[in-house]
């Protein structure tokens, strides 16, 4: 064989070997590249098709975490695919399509997870109440902030438990998934039942800070005495509403 079609031959080789080797790159390789605070009993599968058993994030158990990536998409600089995590207290699934730097968009997600800090010790420990996200289209900023959100998100059963136990209602916000000429998106806000009437929005302003405003009243006297405590200084309307505003950062 001559010089030239020999260094041919083996180059491809090199190259088929090389491609079937990072399609099939074992997860567990890679074990040592997650972030301190996460953590898997068990790697399995390869890192663009693999499960995390036994996923645990900051010192919280969250079950079983599976994904299904384009290699190819990878090469554009992309993680594109879905993922699903399956667990006792919380179980969530997404089409996804982010950069590595982690911007881009979700679809297609849904989740169920209850406010306990029995999940994450980060949750208020006098607060419990049950979340369902069912989302069309989630669009990511840097730094993992939303920026466009399609879809509803509810609250339900939200209650203070312990010395000061008390059922503070259900809730939920639905997003139309618009961008507003100034650059904001909008969810609108309301009661699901219980103890107070809420009716307001909510808006996301770039970069990261959210505004929630709206109307709320009391529909008894316990929760009445409530909403004058929160909304100290404002006035009802004469429907008996008073408005009620907060904001911060994401």
């Amino acid at each position: 064989m001559k010089r030239g079609p020999l260094i041919l031959t083996i180059t491809a080789g090199v190259l088929v070997f090389l491609g079937v080797l990072a399609l099939y790159l074992p997860a567990s390789w890679f074990s040592s590249m997650l972030p301190p605070q996460v953590r898997c009993t068990e790697l399995g599968g390869s890192i663009w098709q693999g499960e995390c058993l036994g996923l645990n994030y900051q010192g919280s158990a969250f079950g079983d975490a599976t994904w299904n990536l384009s290699a190819f998409k990878a090469i554009t600089g992309r993680l594109a695919g879905d993922a699903e995590l399956r667990g006792t207290l919380i179980n969530a699934r997404t089409d996804l399509d982010l950069s590595f730097a982690g911007a881009g968009e979700l679809r297609n997600v849904t989740a169920r997870f209850p406010l306990d800090p029995a999940l994450s010790s980060q949750l208020p420990r006098d607060q419990r109440g049950n979340v369902v996200a069912d989302l069309k289209r989630l669009e990511i900023a840097a730094r993992g902030v939303p920026k466009l959100i399609e879809g509803n998100i509810e609250l339900h059963d939200f209650r203070m438990v312990g010395a000061q136990a008390m059922a503070l209602g259900s809730y939920a916000l639905s997003f139309d998934g618009v961008t507003q000429p100034d650059g904001t998106s909008k969810g609108t806000l309301k009661d699901l039942g219980g103890p107070f009437g809420v009716e307001g929005t909510l808006t996301l302003t770039p970069p990261d800070a959210y505004t929630v405003v709206g109307l709320i009243v009391g529909r008894s006297a316990d929760a009445e005495r409530i909403v004058r405590q929160i909304t100290f200084g404002v006035q009802p309307d004469v429907s008996g509403r008073s408005e009620f505003r907060f904001e911060g950062t994401l």
